[in-house]
């Protein structure tokens, strides 16, 4: 039952595009309790699965974050079995029949819903670029839930922002590795992203565009038994990053930190 009030919780419309991020070790605890058997934490994470997917219907698109940086290291990536490194809920999702991959090494999703074989087979070479999923929530006007986490740690999406409008504290970079598809046919494959110029001591820090979010009411906050919960519009966020770019010299968004 609480699985049940703590997706009603979430405030989900049917048709929503829903990029769903978080930590749920605090939920389970509620749930569980000291019993942290493995087959009923599965059990429960596949369970506020299948409420968002009813909740969203047949019009709605669910994607979970299952990225994997080995890519980076220069090892092979395997869209069929390289393992997600981003938690619990990606990793679950990756097991369902359900879901689809995105295809990028890096940052790849696990997509359910209207827009899953359109995202499936996006080719794009750029972590972040128009034509990435990034691109698909800023245009879809998706929204972002995040449980139990910080910005910091889970709003990749700034990344987006910061890529289309090419700031110069970043720059883009290529990784070369072995890459194996959907039809298991390995080569030599090239992506990019656009990276922290690390040289110069840049390290992110997102942190104050919380309260402008929520000023700008592109974000709202919610609590289920003291369990945080963010909400942002995509769209909103989108231009309220690309606003402190041009006018705030992205001020909200990174420090350099001297050596």
């Amino acid at each position: 039952m609480i699985v049940s009030y703590f997706v009603d919780s979430l405030k989900i419309n049917k048709g929503d595009i829903i990029l769903l991020t978080g930590d749920l070790t605090s939920l389970l605890l509620k749930i569980i309790q000291k019993n942290n058997n493995k087959k009923i934490i599965i059990k429960i994470i596949n369970q506020i699965i299948d409420i968002i997917i009813k909740k969203i219907g047949k019009d709605g698109t669910l994607l979970i974050h299952a990225f994997n940086w080995d890519f980076c290291k220069g090892l092979a990536f395997d869209i069929k079995r390289s393992k997600c490194q981003t938690g619990i809920l990606g990793k679950i999702a990756l097991e369902r029949e359900d879901f689809l991959r995105t295809q990028h090494p890096i940052y790849s999703f696990a997509v359910y819903g209207k827009y899953a074989y359109y995202l499936s087979n996006l080719n794009n070479k750029g972590s972040f670029s128009c034509d990435s999923p990034f691109g698909f929530l800023h245009k879809k006007n998706g929204k972002q839930i995040i449980i139990d986490m910080s910005l910091k740690d889970s709003f990749t999406f700034s990344h987006y922002v910061e890529t289309i409008n090419n700031v110069s504290y970043r720059f883009n970079k290529t990784f070369t590795a072995l890459y194996t598809d959907i039809e298991n046919k390995t080569e030599i494959r090239q992506y990019d992203m656009y990276v922290r110029n690390l040289e110069l001591g840049v390290i992110n820090n997102i942190e104050p565009l919380e309260n402008i979010f929520i000023q700008n009411k592109a974000m709202c906050i919610d609590y289920f038994y003291g369990i945080k919960i963010r909400t942002v519009n995509l769209a909103m966020a989108f231009d309220i990053i690309e606003n402190d770019i041009i006018n705030n010299k992205a001020k909200n968004l990174y420090q350099i930190i001297k050596k």
